[in-house]
């Protein structure tokens, strides 16, 4: 499918470039884009005078960037969190590499993506988030974020607002731009070619348009940065001597290895802690290091050291094309037809198999013959018969995903004018979103039993099962690996996850004048949308097996269908009147009919008021829903495993006021040593068919300033309070450990103790479940602001060259927090001010332009955080429980220099992460920028250049 677009693509690319010019528009002001129709409403309107708040990135701020990825751009906004990137999927099977925008920090799958106003088939599995890697940055002509909740006009998911891509239409020309870059450390490559072509026929009435991309980013691997593998971590601090004494309870240092298993094979017996050298043949003492009370941690000495395994970026691969083709028949009927196909492929490898991590380290007998044999005799003295053996097998290489994605969207449908100023538009769509992961260097768990029970028999070591010989069963040593390959591959597990989603919708609308008022038109507009997703994963057998150190997975599959019935209307009270020059009213609505959830409203109304020509007063009430996906419906409880700090530990016992009482009413004694810590722990993870929608009540209260003495000064602010009921969600495997213990009920009366299984002799964790719930509240506040300006130097004095552009966007977060039962206060989460989450992001960007070259610096600026993700707010913490408790604030800049070399021809080159500003250098991943630290860059300064030619 692939080949055969792209060929069609450039046979249209080669019949349009007979044209022998391209017709460069000239810029368009400031004045003039504030003009452009943008999203939010059904009936057009400028950005400036919209009711909810929109924010645009244009054509320009795209090129500036020179990135060719979508999300790349957009995620630097302040007003998006941290959504679903490459360095916070990189060991999942089925999201992998995925860039999902996350505006608000609600999550990516309550933001709506659109391209050119209408839905898109999801691009991850199973629920209704679009992948931005199938929308290059090439065909974009410009993006608009609504930032409130405008479910009433495109229905539902709009929660915390839609991001509308609008792509290039009445292209005409070639355009041909190249793209290549690399850090300062000489790796992550990148290069890229897209080429575009357009073509008017008909006098115009026609326009038939092209694109083919390919873009290639090499990954970066963690050991490539100094300060990705140091180590650092926290550790309990051997001077603190309890809680509120000044005194850190725990230390941030570097060379931190967890005290589980290594790449070499290791053993605790009656003996002591034992390790076995490289090649297998002889033991020594297990180097302990200097262990902190912080169960599962040391400071240097043999235990694993896992940082080394991970990524600091993906390699992404991505090639496709578009088509887009307009014939106006006559002013009532335009045909339109778009068509975009997009393959991209993304690898990630992570640690190795590791034993004791997912399941418990094989017993060997002390009668295998692969035992070094000064071992196997001192512990036959012992009376010792068998042992359990603990290792990294990096033998096996580093387990990983090879995902490989293909996203097809086709929509046609046809527009044109009705009577007076009345418009329509009819239209259908088919999407589907096809990924084959190849997961990669697992183990057959059983195989892998089978061939470590190894025996002499004839002179030669062969497996102890004759059934397992009988099947191919070869000996594998676990002392030495290496020395047995056969050994590994007859246990090596590579296998295929396939996920299909499909995507079928169509709508009609019109809209136009209802009646002429004095202050001006009453507009309206009308429609009718329905669409149905279908989405299925089929993993494989032996993953639905459970055995093969991946998680257990079973197949998935459901259909989602809804028919939707909208109006909206706006209505100009005032116009030019002694009290104020606008006052205008908006209206919308929606019904949405679901085949699973029923019948649902959605709403919004609102108003303008401009009491003098410099100042615009706007404000909206909007309720907005969101109905659950398909994984939220019908996932069932699937495995996983996770690192869990078990907080009835020791060492955290006394971190809160509730929870040493709450782990002794558990059984819990208080110098319990987790055997969890540094462990992961498995844990469940799936859907409910009971599931309802979610509710979100939102106000959005703001202004527009554009004051006279300042032409070309634009300053908008406007205040946001978003409060989602009944939100569906699973409740992070952290809360539930922490809360079950933290809460002043007693864990009898706490619903979440019942989520978690201890082992009844050893007291430790051994399942979590975290099931799909309408689980609570969310509540968010904030800010946004921007100021923009623009002007000619020559204004300000005579003689200065060119022109001056100025912009500031910030957001200041006032409330993120999550209440995991709504019956109960005490379960409140707070998010703002936590890592992931600051309370204040400023972007700012100061461009100067001459004749024909362009300077751009643009700045980023991230407020200090909390090292921690969240925190209950009625457990609270010690206020020294760290010595580094903040990562410290954040300014990261970047230079674009663009060269017009001929008014056909330009070039750019882009330093971005100008002054090479590291990751904080703190805990849990924070210092290599990945997880909910994505936020901070980790590849330091990068050097991007472009070049761009049109015909």
């Amino acid at each position: 499918m692939r080949s055969n677009f792209c060929t069609v693509s450039l046979i249209a690319i080669a019949a349009m470039s007979g044209t022998p010019a391209f017709a460069q528009s000239a810029p368009v002001a400031a004045e003039e884009s504030n003009a452009i129709v943008v999203t939010g409403s059904r009936i057009g309107n400028s950005a400036i005078a919209s009711v909810a708040p929109v924010a645009t990135v244009s054509e320009e701020m795209i090129a500036q960037t020179g990135q060719p990825n979508l999300a790349d751009i957009l995620t630097d906004m302040p007003q998006i969190g941290v959504g679903l990137n490459d360095a916070n999927t990189q060991r999942s099977a089925t999201s992998v590499g995925i860039n999902a925008i996350n505006l608000r920090r609600l999550g990516a799958g309550r933001t709506l993506v659109l391209v050119n106003g209408r839905r898109q088939v999801p691009g991850v599995p199973l629920s209704a988030a679009i992948d931005l890697n199938s929308i290059p940055a090439a065909l974009v002509e410009r993006v608009d974020i609504v930032t409130g909740g405008t479910s009433a006009v495109y229905g539902a998911d709009a929660v915390s607002g839609v991001v509308n891509v609008v792509t290039k239409q009445d292209f005409e020309g070639l355009e041909m731009r190249g793209t290549a870059g690399i850090t300062s450390r000489g790796d992550g490559e990148s290069y890229g070619l897209s080429v575009t072509a357009g073509r008017n026929f008909a006098d115009g009435r026609g326009n038939i348009n092209a694109n083919v991309i390919y873009d290639n980013v090499e990954g970066v691997q963690a050991t490539a940065r100094s300060y990705a593998v140091n180590g650092i971590n926290t550790i309990s601090n051997p001077a603190n001597t309890g809680n509120n004494d000044s005194i850190p309870n725990f230390i941030t240092v570097p060379g931190i290895r967890f005290s589980g298993p290594t790449h070499l094979a290791s053993t605790t017996t009656s003996l002591g802690n034992t390790i076995f050298t490289p090649d297998g043949l002889s033991s020594r003492p297990y180097d302990l290091g200097e262990i902190g009370n912080r169960s599962g941690r040391t400071i240097g000495g043999d235990g694993g050291f896992f940082e080394q395994y991970d990524n600091l970026s993906l390699p992404i691969e991505r090639f496709g094309g578009s088509l887009n083709a307009s014939f106006e028949f006559s002013p009532a009927a335009r045909l339109f037809v778009e068509a975009r196909i997009m393959n991209s492929k993304v690898l990630s490898f992570w640690q190795p198999v590791a034993d004791d991590f997912v399941y418990a380290a094989p017993s060997i007998s002390v009668d295998n013959p692969f035992v070094p044999q000064d071992f196997a005799t001192a512990a036959r003295a012992a009376g010792i018969e068998s042992f359990n053996v603990y290792r990294v097998y990096d033998e096996y290489g580093r387990r990983g995903s090879d995902a490989d994605r293909l996203m097809q969207q086709y929509t046609a449908g046809l527009d044109g004018e009705l009577f007076g100023d009345w418009q329509y538009e009819v239209f259908a769509g088919y999407g589907h979103t096809r990924a084959n992961t190849q997961l990669l260097n697992g183990r057959h768990q059983d195989r892998f039993l089978e061939s470590v029970d190894a025996i002499m028999l004839d002179g030669q070591i062969v497996c102890a099962d004759a059934a397992a010989r009988a099947a191919g069963c070869t000996p594998l040593n676990v002392f030495n690996p290496s020395a047995t390959p056969d050994g590994i591959a007859y246990s090596l597990f590579n296998d295929v996850y396939r996920s299909t989603v499909s995507a079928l919708m169509g709508g009609g609308s019109i809209n136009g004048t209802v009646v002429d008022l004095p202050a001006g038109p009453v507009k309206a507009a009308f429609g009718i949308e329905a669409r149905e997703n279908k989405a299925r994963t089929q993993p494989s057998a032996a993953l639905q097996s459970g055995r093969t150190y991946y998680p257990q997975e079973a197949p998935v599959s459901g259909t989602i269908s809804v028919k939707e019935a909208f109006g909206e209307l706006r209505i100009p009270l005032l116009a030019d009147s002694v009290i104020g020059r606008e006052l205008t009213l908006q209206a919308a609505g929606r019904v949405s009919d679901y085949n699973i959830n029923g019948t649902h409203t959605s709403w919004n109304i609102g108003g303008v008021y401009s009491p003098f020509e410099w100042l615009r007063l706007r404000a909206m009430r909007s309720k907005s829903v969101r109905a659950p996906n398909v994984s939220e419906l019908f996932s069932p409880a699937n495995q996983s495993f996770s690192f869990v700090q078990d907080p009835c530990d020791a060492a955290f016992r006394d971190q809160t006021a509730n929870r040493a009482a709450n782990c002794a009413a558990l059984g819990i004694p208080a110098d319990f040593n987790a055997p969890t810590n540094g462990r992961t722990t498995a844990t469940r993870v799936g859907g409910n068919p009971q599931l309802d929608v979610e509710t979100a009540y939102t106000w959005t209260v703001g202004a527009v300033l554009q004051p006279t003495f300042a032409r070309g000064l634009t300053i908008t602010a406007d205040y946001y309070d978003i409060q989602i009921k009944d939100a569906i969600g699973s409740i992070p495997i952290a809360t539930i450990l922490n809360n079950c213990v933290d809460l002043p009920d007693a864990p009898s009366a706490n619903p979440l103790c019942n989520l978690i299984t201890r082992d009844p002799a050893t007291r430790g964790i051994t399942n979590v479940v975290a099931t799909s719930l309408n689980i609570g509240a969310i509540e968010t506040q904030g800010i946004d602001f921007t100021i923009a300006y623009r002007t000619d130097l020559a204004d300000i004095a005579d003689g200065l060259p060119g022109a001056l552009d100025l912009s500031l966007t910030g957001n200041y977060l006032l409330k993120l927090r999550e209440l995991t039962d709504a019956n109960n206060p005490s379960s409140e989460n707070q998010r703002e001010g936590y890592l992931g989450d600051p309370k204040l992001q400023l972007q700012s960007a100061v461009t100067w332009s001459l004749d024909r070259w362009g300077f751009t610096l643009r700045s980023r600026y991230i407020q200090s955080t909390d090292v921690n993700g969240s925190i209950n707010i009625a457990a609270g913490r010690p206020a020294d429980q760290f010595d580094l408790p903040k990562t410290g604030s954040y300014l990261i800049n970047d230079l674009s220099i663009a060269f017009d070399v001929t008014e056909q021809s330009s070039i750019r080159l882009n330093v971005n992460n100008l002054f090479d500003v590291k990751p904080p250098a703190r805990g849990a991943n924070i210092h290599q920028g990945i997880n909910e630290a994505s936020i901070y860059p980790n590849l330091g300064t990068t050097f991007l250049a472009v070049l761009n030619h049109r015909f």
